[in-house]
Formats: C-alpha cells, structure tokens, sequence
C-alpha cells in the first residue's frame, strides 16, 4: 500500500459492516457489469484508472473527511485502514504490469468500490450497502 501512495494507518479490527470476503462477492463475480471500462492499451490508461477510481470514490462517500478509508488486505486479514495522500495511485497496486485487483470500502460500510483488470480493459466496480448505515 505505501508503494501506490497510501498512508497506512493500521488494521481495521472493528467487526463493523461488510467483511472483505461480502464485499468481494457482492462486488467482484461472473456477473459483474462495470461501472467505468478503461481500455488498458491506452495511452493513459494508468491516469484513467485513477481519476476516474477517485470520481467514483468521491460520488459514493467512500473517502471519509480525515482522506481515510478501508482497503482489502486480503479475504483471511481483513481491512486496512489507510488515508489518501498527494502520491496515492490506485494503479500502482498492480502486482505484475496489468493485473490490478484493488478492492476498498468506506469506514461506515455503506459503499464499496473496487478495480480489477478484465481482459483488455481495466473495470471499476462498485456496491451500496444500506443496511450498513
């Protein structure tokens, strides 16, 4: 997480809202459909993801306003609690060029958005939570 940009504030251990496991499946499955497609041959594609990852992020409340919110440590380790910062870049999180899988949720649970890579394309994808509020 601190080489995309990311101030890393610690595990989140509250038992509070969807768990990384409910976000992933509600999010990232067969039937997804996108809410942004990014072609990942594009010229800037890298600037693409993350301007409109913060669009998406911004409209759905997921940033709290100290700039924190939660990211997937993976399904076993749960949520970690990190804050934007003027380096964050959610493509800098690719583990091998073009293989992005990046899924983050809001402090409060109601809203959850995730990148992942698809085949050509880069796709943004995202779930509401309500009974989380």
């Amino acid at each position: 997480m601190k080489d995309a940009g990311f101030e890393v504030l610690g595990m989140h251990a509250e038992q509070d809202g969807p768990t990384v496991t409910e976000v992933f499946r509600r999010v990232v499955h067969l039937d997804a459909e996108p809410v942004e497609r990014i072609r990942r041959n594009g010229t800037d594609a890298a600037q693409a993801v993350d301007d409109r990852w913060r669009a998406r992020a911004r409209a759905g409340q997921l940033v709290a306003g100290d700039g924190s919110f939660l990211v997937g440590a993976g399904m076993e380790l749960g949520w970690v609690r990190v804050r934007v910062t003027d380096r964050t870049s959610v493509s800098a999180t690719e583990d091998q060029p073009g293989d992005l899988l990046f899924v983050a949720r809001s402090l409060s649970g109601h809203f959850a958005l995730a990148a992942s890579a698809e085949e050509g394309e880069y796709w943004l994808l995202e779930a509401e939570f309500p009974e989380a509020l």
